[in-house]
């Protein structure tokens, strides 16, 4: 049989893009780091190489590491282009920053960007959901050792090769830290997956009996009304009621009112088809919609929800407890409203005839 169901739509997940003030420090720190090292080889030019030649190969590949990561994070909180992946929990580097990236280059250089970043990151970087921007800042940093070294061979001094060291070192620290501040650790996320499905078991189900609840079984009743209507399919509903339960509250107490409530829903459960859909309506009230039921079967399972309800033993209980059923079906002209309407009326109709009874039809 066909499942009636609305879409479901669960409580958006809470926002990962959050970052410390002690990582911003980080950056802040990294970016002097880097820029004293860009300052410090212009005001060499040594050993015959051009001083801002010199300061794109020493001081790009860490500068342009702290550029992806402050990009990324600044897109990751405003919430534009750099990604934050539930699966992959990683951050991408987009081809946004490496734009930005080589539009400065050209700007202040007049030379092409591929002449100072090794072509594997900048495939890397023009590539979405490439490794994370981390892995790339780290492959710009050892790159920028491997350069610093071979410009120390041609005559450079020790003092600005440990500015850039430093300004590496900076860089590593600063991307961990934005690392630890953005994804968040998996504890935290298994918590907030269980608070998530638990807000979602609230919004439907209703939690003593294990039964959808009367929002829920309301939105779901819509559709299948509709569906009925369309397509001339039968449909029943019905209301049942415990009978007496007040009495079951004031003499025993609610704790025992609780178990009957639950011992009727579980009796429901198990009478009723797989098509069919039953819910808590309120208090001592349940509905279940019968869809493409027709009249005969509709009445033998309502008198069969009856008879197995008082045949339970309930514990504490010391009399039969009963329940009272009206039905009524799919007419034309009908509204959902009106077909749950007229139900509730034949429910009072067995009340009114003695109880423990099914009216209707």
């Amino acid at each position: 049989m066909e499942a009636y169901n609305v879409p479901e739509t669960r409580p958006a997940a809470p926002e990962r893009r959050t970052l410390s003030y002690k990582a911003y420090r980080g950056l802040a720190y990294s970016f002097l780091a880097a820029l004293a090292l860009a300052c410090r080889a212009l005001a060499l030019g040594g050993a015959g190489l051009d001083p801002s030649l010199f300061a794109l190969r020493v001081g790009l590949p860490a500068l342009g590491g702290l550029v992806i990561i402050a990009f990324a994070a600044d897109l990751a909180l405003r919430g534009r282009r750099s990604l934050i992946s539930g699966r992959s929990r990683r951050v991408a580097a987009s081809a946004y920053v490496f734009t930005a990236l080589a539009s400065a280059l050209d700007a202040y250089s007049g030379l092409s960007p591929y002449l100072f970043i090794p072509g594997s990151v900048v495939y890397g970087l023009l590539i979405w959901d490439r490794p994370a921007f981390l892995a790339v800042s780290s492959a710009l940093s050892a790159w920028a050792v491997a350069t610093a070294a071979s410009v120390c061979a041609a005559g450079l001094g020790v003092e600005t090769l440990s500015v850039a060291a430093v300004g590496v070192v900076v860089a590593l620290h600063s991307a961990a830290a934005v690392k630890r501040s953005i994804l968040p650790s998996e504890e935290r996320m298994k918590s907030l997956e269980a608070e998530n499905e638990e807000l979602w078991s609230l919004s439907f189900q209703d939690t003593l009996t294990g039964l959808y609840n009367r929002r829920y079984i309301s939105q779901v009743a819509i559709h299948m009304f509709s569906r009925a209507a369309r397509y001339k399919e039968q449909l029943h509903v019905l209301m049942i009621d415990i009978d007496h339960f007040k009495r079951v509250n004031d003499k025993l107490g609610h704790a025992v009112g609780d178990e009957v409530l639950k011992g009727v829903a579980q009796t429901i459960q198990a009478a009723i088809r797989t098509s069919d859909t039953v819910a808590r309506y309120g208090g001592e009230e349940f509905i279940v919609y019968m869809v493409r039921s027709d009249p005969e079967t509709t009445q033998f399972i309502a008198n069969r929800i009856r008879d197995g309800v008082a045949a339970v033993q309930f514990p504490g209980v010391p009399w039969t407890v009963t329940i009272s059923i009206g039905v009524a079906g799919l007419q034309d002209g009908d509204t959902i409203e009106g077909l749950v309407d007229r139900a509730d009326r034949f429910l009072y109709v067995s009340k009114h005839h003695g109880r423990n009874r099914v009216s209707g039809f």
